[in-house]
């Protein structure tokens, strides 16, 4: 192809303007790279996005909601935030209540507080020990967090890494075995109280692994500790007003955001990508590389011509597995905000995790395996307008709540078509054991969502999963999203990957800076310090 057949140029187009996608585009730009960024939909954002879908005036993150990771990323830290700042942008941190444990069997409940010692003091009104053993793990966090970062934020390390580190010693040993832990089996093993074994196994499982799924241990010593120091954010006025932002960064910087567009091809010459065709006919030429946001089957199987791959590869992408699992969630317009068993200190969490038992969880997920829809889920439930209140009219609240369901029915029917019954039968009365005044006095409009509809939404949420891919082992590090191919870069010269199905995974993270240091670096404009 020469220049005439290509409608406009750029150093760099990006396929998909998700939060990492974009991402990726504003570190590129402040190299001083020209950037056209290509998304489908009509908003940007990809799982960040907020709707007004109960009432006017309630604004409802549909997708991605709590902003945990992003806070470690130390790129989008220092080189985006403070840019994104100028058009408005601001991170709202709880000052210490960051997600609470009610316990509707007669106990205080946990509150997990900024402040590791007034945690302790929750834990240890079930179990001294058990909240010792917490103390110990986050003291434990203190000595590998400058490395976590480093090791979440950079390509990943080949597999031997950890165990040639920690092999030559029996206290590494030791270690290395409570890492190859379940999630399950690793609270069994560390802690003694029941409800205490829930809170953290329930918390543990929030990625989508399951409960027996081995090699889980290693997470407890990061994501669970990570919180005190990290913290947890929301964007003021929503999730989306992050990509927005980052919108209105590349624009006003000479930059193009296209929406509504769709990539139909990316044009491939002797093995080197060239640039972008959409569904609409025209083409856009990228000088120096393309960067794909979507996930693998999309990427590989429906934006190019087979010839361009050899055979071995198309298998490893069509072996790729998203799960089995994905969500149910109901949106609620509401009076008054939630109003808990366990009293004040619990309502002043805008975000809680409401779990019974270990028990539960077992039934729980055994259900999910069956493909029945589970008769008494656990719940994650969020009242965000507690630190926001511009997310809802004066004094009135939002809530989101929802639960891990199989992404298919045993019985042969779909979400869509009981998603009503399910929520009146199962959903909401669990809700109402812990926050008895959430009832049509209070409740003023309600939107659900399922598996169906969160794949109409994001063609990359592959049969209504959310997590880029499965969190198996063999899906994880230096195989994410494939063996040979977890450092950004795709067989095909000049075309890098980012996403959830990218390490480190899913979650909003804006991991799509760890894709663009690696091609600054492979440039030649900026070396990586990975």
């Amino acid at each position: 192809m020469t220049m005439s057949d290509f409608d406009s140029e750029y150093d760099i187009v990006i396929a998909g303007a998700g939060v990492n996608g974009l991402a990726c585009a504003c570190l590129l730009a402040k190299e001083g790279l020209r950037v056209c960024v290509i998304e489908r939909n009509k908003e940007v954002g990809g799982g960040a996005i907020t709707k007004e879908v109960t009432k006017p005036g309630f604004k409802h993150d549909l997708f991605g909601s709590s902003h945990v990771w992003i806070q470690l990323n130390k790129d989008f830290k220092k080189h985006i935030e403070p840019e994104l700042a100028r058009y408005g942008f601001k991170y709202i941190y709880p000052q210490d209540h960051i997600t609470g444990h009610p316990d509707k069997q007669g106990g205080p409940g946990i509150v997990i507080y900024k402040d590791i010692a007034k945690t302790s003091a929750a834990i240890a009104h079930y179990s001294q020990k058990d909240a010792d053993r917490y103390c110990e793990i986050y003291n434990e966090f203190g000595l590998i967090k400058e490395a976590v970062v480093k090791n979440f934020f950079s390509p990943p390390a080949p597999p031997s890494t950890l165990s040639r580190a920690m092999e030559n010693s029996h206290e590494g040993l030791r270690r290395l075995q409570d890492f190859s832990l379940s999630a399950q089996s690793w609270v069994e093993y560390n802690f003694e109280n029941d409800f205490v074994k829930a809170v953290m196994l329930y918390w543990a499982l929030a990625p989508q692994i399951l409960p027996e799924q081995e090699g889980a241990g290693q997470s407890f010593y990061v994501m669970i500790p990570a919180i005190h120091d990290f913290g947890q954010g929301i964007p003021q006025g929503g999730s989306q007003e992050l990509p927005n932002c980052m919108v209105k960064f590349l624009e006003s910087h000479g930059h193009s955001v296209l929406t509504g567009e769709t990539v139909d091809e990316f044009l491939i010459e002797g093995g080197e990508v060239i640039g972008i065709q959409l569904k609409k006919g025209k083409k856009i030429k990228a000088k120096r590389a393309v960067v794909s946001g979507l996930d693998p089957k999309q990427t590989f199987l429906q934006c190019m011509q087979k010839d361009h791959l050899d055979r071995p590869f198309v298998d490893m992408v069509n072996h790729y597995s998203f799960g089995k699992i994905t969500v149910i969630r109901q949106h609620l317009a509401l009076s008054e905000p939630p109003e808990y068993i366990n009293g004040l200190d619990m309502n002043q969490c805008a975000f809680h995790r409401l779990v019974d038992s270990t028990a539960q969880i077992r039934k729980f997920y055994a259900e999910i395996a069956t493909g029945i829809p589970p008769t008494d889920p656990p719940l994650w439930v969020a009242c965000w307008t507690l630190l926001d209140p511009s997310r809802a009219p004066n004094g009135q609240h939002t809530l989101i709540y929802d639960t891990f369901v199989s992404n298919w029915l045993a019985d042969g029917r779909t979400w869509e078509n009981i998603k009503q019954e399910y929520i009146q039968t199962i959903l909401l009365p669990k809700l109402q054991q812990y926050a008895p005044n959430i009832t049509e006095k209070t409740i003023l409009g309600d939107y659900i969502e399922t598996g169906e509809s969160l794949e109409r939404a994001n063609l990359s949420f592959v049969d209504g999963t959310t997590n880029g891919g499965e969190r198996i082992v063999a899906q994880l590090g230096a195989f994410r999203p494939f063996p040979g191919y977890a450092h950004y870069r795709s067989p095909i010269r000049n075309l890098y990957m980012t996403g959830p199905h990218c390490h480190p995974g899913n979650g909003i993270s804006a991991m799509g800076t760890i894709t663009a240091r690696v091609m600054l670096d492979d440039m030649g404009i900026r070396k990586a310090d990975f």
